[in-house]
């Protein structure tokens, strides 16, 4: 498999060509299949355009039904300014980002970018399903986004994976569709990326609990279907997650440790609890080890059935001599450990952000403009040639667990909310962090 991200930033783009799914797979998969089509288990027909029936919203926006439990939020705008500038910015990101799929009858994505060959990748779609079911009662016709989306996930399996993981595969996406909509890979077997699937799990959970699951798609079984298959297809039993040429690499940006609590909160299986531990063990071993002064981690880890994981050497996930930097897929963590630590409370998280965030404040002064594309473990800089848009939106999350961190807190925050694009990935990576940032983030 090959992936492209397309990465914007400003006016500039960064072109990384990728090798694998970045943590799908693992084990033995290597990419074809002989196994005929795919039908969702427990998959109920999707909602009209209008979004009826079953409209009402249990959790609108704005709402701040869950308070935070830790951490800090931004002290220099009051909650409805930051309310109105994440609505305007979500009005702008759906206009450019959701697109149908000619292929699929009622089915969209995000688009992925302006990349003329492929028209989505599963992590778009699950940042999608997110966004929307986070947004519902802002935007009324959230549900029948977020349905839509979810009717592309469901007629698009990872139908390459089930002949080494059975037919529970198929609760899996396909990681990337041509421009047409159709599988990218030959003879429609395409594989799965762990970080796509994921996201729809969770965001399918948040889903049962914004519009429940007795009209339309049954929203809690098809999370289920998807939380276990990709604890077939994706964890190993001692929680860590798989990735390739073998399961014992994978993608730091993975550990998403605050979807594995709601996996384990809906399905009571305490394996869950493992994954956040091993999550936490190999980070920590990173940070320890690897980047003492800087609190950095890398894209990849290798070896983890090992005593001694390190960082990638390259080329082994996504293709790249940079895969033991802090890059473009690492860059993303503050945001999944700032915002899982805010409704957790898990100091182990504190402890990993406060030393990341020390680090990048010390290195751009405070000024996010100034930091740079990815850093080297031993925090020299890769690049600084323009503003990181996609490095900058998680540090927000990140510079949320502690008060020492309040005025850079602030000024990230400014700084993203008043640069807003709609280029793939960057908004994604701007937009999400925004809401946890103004108190709008809640789990299942």
């Amino acid at each position: 498999m090959r992936r492209r991200i397309f990465i914007q930033s400003g006016s500039a783009a960064m072109v990384l060509a990728l090798t694998g799914c970045g943590g799908g797979g693992g084990g033995s998969a290597s990419g074809s299949s002989s196994s005929g089509g795919a039908t969702a288990s427990g998959a109920q027909p999707p909602l009209s355009s209008s979004g009826a029936p079953g409209s009402g919203v249990a959790y609108p926006f704005g709402a701040r039904l869950d308070a935070y439990v830790a951490g800090i939020l931004p002290t220099h705008a009051p909650k409805s300014e930051m309310d109105s500038a994440i609505k305007a910015s979500y009005d702008a990101w759906k206009a450019h980002a959701i697109v149908d799929v000619p292929t699929v009858p009622g089915g969209k994505v995000v688009r992925f970018g302006s990349n003329p060959s492929y028209l989505a990748v599963s992590e778009g779609v699950g940042y999608g399903m997110l966004i929307t079911v986070l947004m519902a009662g802002h935007d009324a016709n959230a549900r029948a986004t977020f349905d839509a989306l979810l009717t592309t996930v469901r007629a698009r399996p990872a139908k390459g994976m089930v002949q080494y993981f059975g037919d529970q595969a198929n609760n899996l996406m396909d990681w990337r569709l041509n421009m047409d909509g159709t599988s990218s890979d030959a003879n429609d077997l395409g594989a799965s990326a762990m970080d796509g699937d994921l996201d729809i799990a969770m965001a399918l959970l948040m889903a049962h609990r914004q519009w429940g699951s007795n009209q339309g798609w049954n929203y809690r079984q098809e999370a289920i279907n998807t939380i276990n298959a990709l604890k077939n297809v994706n964890m190993k039993e001692d929680g860590a997650t798989k990735g390739l040429p073998n399961p014992n690499n994978n993608r730091t940006s993975d550990y998403m440790i605050g979807h594995f609590r709601a996996f384990k909160k809906a399905t009571g299986d305490g394996f869950w609890d493992r994954a956040v531990d091993r999550a936490y063990e190999l980070i920590d071993r990173m940070q320890t080890v690897y980047s003492p002064n800087c609190g950095l981690m890398p894209d990849f880890v290798i070896n983890t059935h090992t005593s001694a994981p390190e960082p990638s050497q390259g080329y082994i996930g996504d293709g790249t001599p940079t895969e033991g930097f802090f890059y473009a897929n690492a860059q993303r963590n503050p945001w999944r450990f700032g915002s899982d630590y805010v409704l957790s409370g898990d100091a182990r998280w504190k402890n990993v952000c406060n030393k990341l965030l020390n680090f990048i404040k010390a290195d751009c002064g405070g000024d996010p403009t100034r930091m740079a594309l990815g850093y080297h473990l031993d925090g020299n800089a890769m690049e600084r040639s323009y503003p990181p848009t996609a490095m900058i939106g998680p540090m927000i999350c990140g510079a949320m667990v502690d008060a020492s961190h309040q005025d850079f807190l602030n000024t990230l925050y400014s700084w993203t909310s008043a640069h807003f694009t709609t280029s793939y990935y960057d908004s994604e990576l701007q937009l999400l962090p925004m809401i946890v940032a103004s108190g709008n983030w809640w789990t299942p």
